[in-house]
């Protein structure tokens, strides 16, 4: 397919957003029929904008079977962006629209499992509260989110911005440390020095590339890496700490994931002179982003409500 001669700028001026929007839906459902259908077209209608867009573009989107569509590489590419980019044209049109300090639209955020689930879910119930035409779309895993892949505007994760973001700190202070329940402490004995932890279970938090066994720790304010003896280990934090509830091990957990716990019994800070290196909380949005009125009241509020977790 041999793309129309005119510069980019140019193309960009044709093209059709309803289009794009079309070719985004299909994308995300798998095929016209039920893009065309959400959006009150038929399928011949649709068929022909979409193909008019691969004409306009001079590549093809998507590859055709009897089955359904699937986007070709180049198409999942250009669509990914897409979508960035017509999310900041829907948040810019709204803005006109309602002063700069109305809090409203779809908010779509990333958080992570123990802490989205136990502090920030009752604290973003809050927050819709103070602003009723507030939509929220929560997506809950302890990976790192690809800011420009996924469909998120926003992620609060645990550390320092990701390569192409930026983060506003909310609990800059922030530091993991060593937790067991009472239960196994009786069972085995508390550590007393960090070198006891060679006779103990450990649990452990496997991210991405990260060993769920290696631990950067600082002992009374020097570096040391623990190779731990991780009996249980999980790509999820909440699983890590109800694993540390229950008498399994010593974990290692962010201070605001295990706080309400520390306060009601259900564990014990296990060697005080020992914690991780800092461990920000942040929320964190892809560089670039229109930094909206919602995301503005958001950082503002969590990063005031976070102060007494």
């Amino acid at each position: 397919m041999k793309p129309q001669s005119d510069g980019a700028g140019a193309l960009a001026e044709r093209l059709d957003l309803g289009a794009l929007r079309l070719a985004l839906r299909v994308a995300e459902l798998g095929g016209v029929a039920s893009a065309a259908r959400e959006q009150g077209l038929l399928n011949a209608t649709a068929t022909a904008a979409i193909r008019r867009l691969e004409q306009q573009l001079g590549a093809r989107l998507f590859m055709r079977s009897s089955r359904a569509l699937r986007p070709t590489p180049e198409g999942e590419a250009f669509l990914q962006r897409c979508r960035s980019a017509l999310v900041a044209v829907d948040e810019a049109a709204a803005e006109l629209r309602a002063p700069l300090t109305q809090v409203r639209g779809l908010l779509r955020l990333g958080v992570p499992t123990d802490l989205g689930t136990q502090v920030l879910r009752p604290l973003l119930d809050e927050f819709m509260g103070l602003h009723p035409q507030l939509q929220l779309d929560l997506a809950i895993a302890d990976r790192v989110a690809d800011l420009a892949r996924e469909p998120v505007d926003a992620a609060i994760r645990y550390g320092a911005a990701a390569p192409g973001q930026i983060a506003r700190p909310l609990v800059p202070d922030n530091h993991a440390i060593l937790v067991a329940a009472p239960a196994y402490l009786r069972r085995a004995g508390a550590p007393k020095r960090l070198e006891d932890l060679a006779a103990h279970e450990m649990i452990g938090l496997r991210i991405a590339s990260r060993p769920a066994h290696r631990w950067t720790l600082l002992d009374a304010g020097q570096p040391v890496t623990l190779r731990a003896r991780v009996r249980r280990s999980a790509d999820s934090g909440l699983v890590t700490r109800q694993w540390a509830v229950e008498g399994w091990g010593i974990a290692l957990k962010s201070r605001l994931d295990v706080a309400a716990d520390l306060a009601a019994g259900h564990l014990v800070h296990v060697l005080p002179q020992v914690r991780s290196r800092p461990y920000p909380l942040v929320l964190a949005l892809a560089r670039g982003t229109h930094l909206s009125a919602r995301m503005r009241a958001l950082g503002e509020f969590l990063q005031f409500r976070l102060q007494s977790v």
